[in-house]
């Protein structure tokens, strides 16, 4: 019961799984399986599920047929303008959620470690880095044998398994990167439909989102960079993270 309740408040918001979990701050996998019935939440956590959805614990745990409104003004203002989105904004609007996400789970597990060893300082870690800024604006040169200096970042998972990190220049990824951030970044050629990478055009470097036919800057001041048989364009690996 609580399990179908759950699906349809979400479904109700026209909100994904994943999305829902970023913004309750909660691991997919934690809320997949609340949903999927093989975990029940603590009395907090379905307090604040009902909170989330605008419903009464009641409804949730199947004691009470219709749902009834219970969200503030500012949830049923957020979740207005989100039911006027586009499928762009919606998808815009779920990268910086999970980007948000991570920072702030990052920053939470930081300051637990910082309560409990105060006197331990970051960790460190080195990762090859370019002299050049990769370019979230305009471009500039970029060559693969350039990464032939360092950078010292926070020892982290994803800096662990970067090859390089590259610091970017201008403001056509913001919300998400944003000018001076330093991005982590796995060498590969190519990336997938929708996610982020370091491409060289024309012998112009920049951070993108791939959009098949074209490259997506997602600041909507910036226009897309389009892909044609007389562009030359190489992919120089996929960002996995920010240092």
């Amino acid at each position: 019961m609580f399990d179908d309740r759950l699906k349809k408040a979400r479904e109700s918001r026209g909100i994904s799984v994943k999305q829902a979990a970023a913004a309750l701050r909660l691991p997919y996998t934690t809320y997949n399986n609340y949903e999927k019935n093989t975990r029940e939440p603590s009395g907090g956590l379905l307090c604040k599920l009902a909170k989330f959805y605008g419903v009464s614990t009641d409804y949730l745990l199947g004691m009470e047929e219709k749902s009834v409104s219970v969200q503030s003004d500012e949830n049923a203002s957020i979740f207005g303008k989100w039911d006027k989105l586009d499928n762009h904004g919606k998808k815009l609007v779920e990268l910086v959620l999970v980007a948000e996400y991570e920072r702030c789970s990052s920053e939470r597990n930081a300051a637990k470690s910082h309560e409990s060893v105060s006197e331990t300082a970051i960790n460190m870690i080195t990762v090859k880095s370019s002299e050049y800024r990769v370019s979230a604006g305009t471009g500039f040169l970029l060559d693969e044998g350039d990464c032939n200096t360092e950078v010292q970042v926070p020892d982290t998972p994803a800096a662990r398994k970067a090859d390089f990190a590259l610091r970017i220049s201008g403001n056509s990824m913001e919300p998400i990167y944003h000018d001076g951030d330093i991005v982590l970044v796995k060498r590969q050629s190519f990336v997938s439909m929708g996610e982020i990478g370091i491409f060289v055009v024309d012998g112009n470097g920049y951070i993108k989102k791939f959009g098949g036919d074209r490259l997506i800057s997602l600041n909507s001041e910036y226009s897309d960079i389009i892909l044609d048989e007389n562009t030359f364009v190489r992919c120089c690996g996929k960002v996995i993270g920010r240092a």
